[in-house]
């Protein structure tokens, strides 16, 4: 590994670590964590909402998606759905990733679902490639044009808090989920 890949996975892990710690992530303490300044982590990964954005989508990819899957292995009726909904309940109970939303909803939300960030791209190619995986569904919509319509009902059940004033619910977005692909 590079210094430069070195560096940046030391600046993602020590951001993640805040954010479960239920922390704001300060670029100065972790500049000084790492033992680099500040403007070498605006090189290496990016400004602040950038580094939360990899810490985010790190935790996704390796830790929270994987797992959604293992528990839902292939050949499992409604599979796509359970997978999905594992995920959303996963977010929903979260007690860090909660108090993340509710520090900064605009910044969060703009983090997670717009695409100034890298997250939104990254999580339609995920289901995207969930959905390619099995058989097709009821609905004839092209599988980028589904993986849209799907991440898109996710967010609105697990920020329902923050976007629509409703509680966030893993068992309506299931039921959605099933409607949508079978």
């Amino acid at each position: 590994m590079s210094d430069v890949d070195h560096t940046r996975a030391a600046v993602v892990r020590a951001a993640r670590h805040a954010l479960i710690a239920g922390e704001p992530v300060d670029l100065g303490r972790i500049a000084a964590e790492v033992g680099v300044d500040r403007s070498t982590i605006f090189r290496r990964v990016g400004p602040r909402d950038r580094v939360v954005a990899e810490a985010l989508w790190e935790t996704t990819e390796s830790l929270a998606w994987p797992a959604c899957l293992a528990a839902h292995p292939p050949g499992t009726p409604h599979r796509a759905a359970k997978v999905l909904r594992a995920y959303v309940a996963m977010l929903i109970d979260e007690p860090w990733f909660r108090a993340f939303l509710h520090r900064d909803p605009a910044r969060a939300l703009r983090i997670l679902t717009t695409a100034e960030s890298p997250v939104q791209s990254r999580m339609l190619a995920l289901v995207r490639e969930l959905l390619e995986s099995e058989p097709p569904g009821p609905t004839d919509l092209a599988p980028e044009a589904l993986a849209f319509v799907v991440v898109r009902v996710a967010e609105s059940f697990i920020y329902a808090d923050l976007i629509a004033g409703g509680a966030p619910d893993a068992d309506a977005a299931y039921r959605v989920f099933v409607a949508l692909l079978g």
